[in-house]
């Protein structure tokens, strides 16, 4: 399967794709949004600010690069995805209730790193609030 769908520098644009395909990537882009029915490897935002997406389907990975603002939304074949951010802020989860709402969960953007015996040990600073 080697259908990809690349957006690159779109601004307030929502692009809806059918059927299944290889990933998307979106490049660049501000306040967008892409919607789709199940992907084979990825969806990737690299460059982007306040973006969106939403999953109909499965999406195995999500990879969020210099992004700021990147709200998923996720269906149920999708809850074992694996997200792998760096380098940006402001990321949610929206993971389905059951009753057509959602619930919200942000990505750690902060961390605390400490000098072990071992090496370095790293972990999640939990926000409070």
């Amino acid at each position: 399967m080697n259908n990809v769908v690349y957006m690159f520098n779109c601004v307030n644009s929502t692009v809806v794709v059918k059927g299944k395909l290889n990933s998307v990537f979106m490049d660049s882009c501000k306040k967008s949004s892409v919607v789709f029915d199940s992907l084979v490897s990825s969806v990737e935002f690299v460059n982007c600010q306040s973006v969106q997406m939403q999953v109909l389907g499965k999406v195995p990975t999500i990879s969020i690069d210099k992004t700021d603002g990147c709200q998923m939304y996720l269906s149920p074949e999708s809850l074992d995805v694996e997200i792998v951010s760096s380098k940006s802020s402001e990321m949610n989860v929206l993971v389905p209730k059951g009753n057509g709402d959602y619930a919200e969960y942000p990505i750690p953007e902060q961390f605390k790193t400490t000098v072990a015996k071992s090496g370095l040990s790293t972990t999640v600073i939990e926000s409070k609030g």
